[in-house]
């Protein structure tokens, strides 16, 4: 398990402390400080990006807002809904024996894979978008296995309607 340290606060945090030992209040809220660990260009790229939006404090802030968001994805699931939606990734199909592995997680969902499009991007890299619709629990599992895969670089689910919303 990853060392972190454990201070008070929440997103507008006060440093306040005793004896010079600096503490965070942040309407009672505990943050857990941890160290995360990326290439350098990446980073590079993600402060200038939180320097052109403007609207975020600092990285802290930035990678809080990244959570958030995630965690508020993760909730607007609807296991029980029927969903239609995309899956798109972005893998390297010389890694290891990832293709196989891509053709045999989607043989086990053929009933939610309504279509797929390959393309290639360059010698390394294929782009690839499967329609999906079916049960939100599968659609999910299906997308969650496939992301999964060592080689995958990026990949989104997107589920834009469900019977219910569109009145089916």
């Amino acid at each position: 398990m990853a060392e972190h340290e454990h201070v008070d606060s929440n997103d507008h945090c006060h440093e306040s402390g005793i004896a010079g030992e600096p503490s965070y209040r942040c309407g009672g809220s505990e943050l857990v400080r941890f160290s995360v660990t990326a290439p350098d260009d990446l980073l590079r790229r993600f402060d200038e990006q939180i320097a052109r939006r403007g609207d975020v404090a600092n990285r802290s802030e930035a990678v809080r807002d990244l959570i958030r968001t995630s965690i508020a994805k993760e909730q607007m699931r609807t296991p029980d809904e029927h969903v239609i939606g995309s899956l798109t990734m972005i893998y390297d199909h010389h890694t290891g024996d990832l293709t196989r592995r891509l053709d045999e997680v989607q043989h086990d969902y053929t009933d939610e894979i309504v279509s797929t499009m390959h393309v290639h991007l360059d010698h390394h890299n294929c782009l690839e978008i499967l329609a999906l619709k079916g049960r939100g629990e599968r659609v999910y599992e299906l997308a969650d296995r496939l992301l999964g895969l060592r080689g995958v670089k990026h990949g989104e689910l997107t589920c834009a309607a469900t019977k219910q919303s569109l009145g089916l």
